[in-house]
């Protein structure tokens, strides 16, 4: 273990139901966020239920966040991830907006606006799991493999895709938002390889990057309106990012004793 001490309480008591209740209510709109989006594509019912839902899936995850005191891995820590999700909570909102409002598009003040914030929050989220980057100082070339793994298949998919990023004005954006969801991918995954979190929230931490990395592929085939493809994109983005903000806001508290 690391290098900045784990600190706090185990999650216990009145608070860990609390946690649960809010967890098992982000379950419950999230399903109802998954069945509206199906009935939009498949029945054409044009609702906008699932706009107001899912930044709601956020605001929850927020308060799970909000709620942590005593429980948090550590203050630092937990700073920085609120950090995250308070630059998260408006992208969400803002990303919602472009879908329900008709006439903006992915190229629009708005979308860009929502993706300057959610780079914000990639950046709170990389000093947050670098752990204070000490570990680079023994960085083997066999270990590569992992950064080349992540750089590299997102680095495969755009360059497939570029003509249609270039298309909707993701030329600059794309890459550089690229860059960083991959690294916050990377250096969760890191946490797990050097033990840099106790288990259960190092696990956390590589399955939300990872989710969120999903999310940004198939966000980014959707955004580029390539037809049925994209349609089909639009309701699996939320099961893989509403699972990412979960994994998040719990990946703050203190699970177990050393």
């Amino acid at each position: 273990m690391n290098k900045e001490q784990v600190q706090g309480s185990v999650l216990e008591g009145t608070r860990r139901s609390w946690v649960f209740v809010l967890v098992g209510a982000i379950l419950v709109l999230a399903g109802s966020v998954f069945g509206a989006d199906w009935m939009n594509y498949l029945y054409k019912t044009g609702s906008l239920y699932p706009a107001f839902a899912k930044p709601g899936i956020m605001l929850l995850a927020l308060v799970i966040v909000l709620i942590t005191g005593k429980y948090a891995l550590g203050k630092r820590d937990w700073m920085l991830l609120l950090l995250a999700f308070l630059c998260m909570l408006p992208t969400d909102i803002l990303m919602s907006v472009v879908v329900a409002v008709p006439g903006l598009t992915v190229g629009s003040w708005v979308f860009m606006v929502g993706g300057v914030l959610s780079i914000i929050a990639h950046t709170f989220l990389i000093i947050r799991v670098g752990r204070g980057f000490g570990y680079f100082k023994q960085f083997k070339l066999r270990e590569a493999w992992l950064p080349i793994l992540i750089y590299g298949s997102a680095v495969i998919v755009i360059s497939i895709l570029w003509n249609d990023v270039v298309r909707v004005g993701h030329a600059v954006l794309g890459p550089v938002y690229t860059a960083f969801f991959c690294t916050t991918t990377w250096l969760a995954w890191e946490t797990v390889r050097r033990k840099l979190y106790p288990a259960t929230n190092a696990w956390m931490v590589a399955g939300a990057a990872t989710c969120w990395y999903i999310t940004e592929i198939a966000g980014e085939v959707y955004n580029l309106g390539m037809g049925n493809i994209s349609q089909l994109m639009f309701p699996l983005v939320w099961v893989f990012y509403g699972t990412n903000v979960v994994l998040w806001a719990l990946s703050g508290y203190r699970w177990i004793k050393d």
